[in-house]
């Protein structure tokens, strides 16, 4: 009988993406950013146009920091728990150029973890307004995953769509919402997924 699979974000679900994000563009940009100011919407949080906000995010993800983001260390061991029940794979949506990195990264922080990584390819395409709802649901339904963890409030609504659980992770400005939709639950750290998957009994 083959493992359940859990679906499982990069960042700020593995890696202290806001936090290194606001880093670099504190250092190259002069913003006075903090990660509570951290929105997948980076025109909105540099004040630029389109134009200027693809410059930038071309500049970002060939510069290298992304690599150097900080890892969860306690999402390690979690996910060794996890693994002895679950089939783990990744569903990112890292640009395709940052491929390679991301897959180092990977490798170094959590090897032997999981089993497959997918690039969703959300932000490959033009960005127009509508990027901002794609969300990774088709790669949810495809691979068939029965639980993912996203900190993002419309992946997790786009995998219940599909017939998944999803755990909202983290106490983030961006995923704060009074009413979770059905099928969808927060965890505020590691700590708290173990337990979820605790209460639905790991065989």
């Amino acid at each position: 009988m083959s493992k359940p699979t859990i679906a499982i974000d990069i960042d700020d679900v593995l890696a202290a993406n806001a936090e290194g994000f606001v880093a670099f563009s504190n250092q190259r940009w002069g913003t006075n950013l903090s990660p509570d100011d951290y929105t997948e919407h980076w025109a909105d949080i540099w004040r630029v146009d389109h134009e200027e906000t693809e410059r930038r995010a071309v500049e970002l993800h060939a510069s290298g920091a992304i690599g150097r983001y900080r890892h969860f260390d306690e999402a390690v061991g979690a996910l060794s728990v996890l693994r002895r029940s679950f089939k783990l794979v990744l569903v990112t949506s890292r640009r395709a150029t940052i491929e390679k990195e991301t897959r180092a990264w990977i490798k170094k922080y959590f090897p032997d973890i999981f089993d497959e990584v997918y690039f969703a390819g959300i932000f490959d395409k033009k960005l127009h307004a509508g990027s901002w709802s794609q969300t990774k649901k088709d790669i949810f339904e495809r691979i068939e995953a029965q639980y993912i963890i996203d900190d993002q409030l419309k992946h997790c609504a786009g995998a219940v769509e599909v017939g998944a659980q999803a755990i909202l992770f983290g106490d983030y400005p961006w995923n704060r919402t009074d009413v979770l939709p059905g099928g969808v639950t927060r965890c505020k750290d590691w700590a708290a997924v173990l337990e979820y998957f605790d209460g639905i009994g790991r065989s």
